[in-house]
C-alpha cells in the first residue's frame, strides 16, 4: 500500500474514533445536581435577560466540522459579574450549512426567552453551570408578576429546591418564587459567599 493511501487510512480512522468518542459522550450526558449555594459560588456571571438572537454556526477542525449555537442575551438585571448590557455564550450543537450535531440535555433557547442565567466566562460544550440547572425560565403570571421556573416547566418554590429530585410536579404558576424574592436570595447567597 503506497504511503499516501496508508495517511489518508490513518487519517480516516482517526477522524471515526474521535466522532465515535465525541457521539458515545454526546449522548450519553450525565451531570452531578447542583444546589442553589453551588450555582450562586460556581458562577462567574448571573443576569437575568432576554433571548434576542440564536445563531448556529460551523466551526471547521483538524479532525472535522463541528456546529456551535451561539445565544445573544440582552441583559435586564446585572446581579454579578456583568456590567455590559449583552452576554454572548456559545453551546456545542445546532444544525447549520447541512450539518447538525445534538447533545443530550442541552439547553435549548428561542428568542424571546426570558431567563436568569448563571454561567461560567471560560469555553466549553456549556457555558451554564450544572449544564441545564443554571439556567431558569421566568414567565409573567395572569396578574402580571414575574415567576421562576426550572427549563423543564416546574414551579421553582425556594432556591434550596434547586439540585433536588423533582417528581416533575407542576404547580400553578402562582405558586412559583417571584423574580424579585429569588433575586433577593441570589444577593444574600452571595454576600454570605464574600464573607467566608
Amino acid at each position: 500500500m503506497p504511503i499516501c493511501d496508508r495517511k489518508r487510512l490513518w487519517r480516516a480512522c482517526a477522524f471515526l474514533t474521535v466522532a465515535l468518542a465525541l457521539a458515545s459522550s454526546v449522548s450519553a450526558t450525565t451531570y452531578l445536581p447542583v444546589t442553589f449555594r453551588e450555582l450562586v459560588n460556581q458562577a462567574e456571571v448571573i443576569f437575568v435577560g432576554d433571548v434576542v438572537d440564536v445563531r448556529p454556526y460551523t466551526l471547521r477542525t483538524r479532525t472535522g466540522t463541528l456546529v456551535k449555537t451561539r445565544v445573544t442575551f440582552r441583559v435586564d438585571d446585572a446581579v454579578y459579574g456583568t456590567s455590559s448590557l449583552v452576554e454572548v455564550f456559545d453551546f456545542l450543537g445546532g444544525e447549520a450549512e447541512g450539518y447538525g450535531l445534538a447533545v443530550e440535555g442541552m439547553p435549548k433557547f428561542a428568542v424571546g426567552d426570558r431567563e436568569v442565567v448563571f454561567a461560567h466566562r471560560k469555553a466549553s460544550i456549556n457555558p451554564i453551570v450544572g449544564f441545564t440547572q443554571g439556567v431558569l425560565r421566568v414567565r409573567r403570571d395572569s396578574g402580571g408578576v414575574d415567576r421562576v421556573f426550572t427549563l423543564e416547566g416546574i414551579s421553582l418554590l425556594r432556591p434550596e429546591s434547586i439540585g433536588s429530585p423533582t417528581s416533575g410536579l407542576r404547580m400553578a404558576p402562582e405558586s412559583s418564587m417571584t423574580l424579585s424574592d429569588f433575586r433577593s436570595r441570589i444577593v444574600m447567597a452571595l454576600a454570605e459567599a464574600r464573607k467566608r
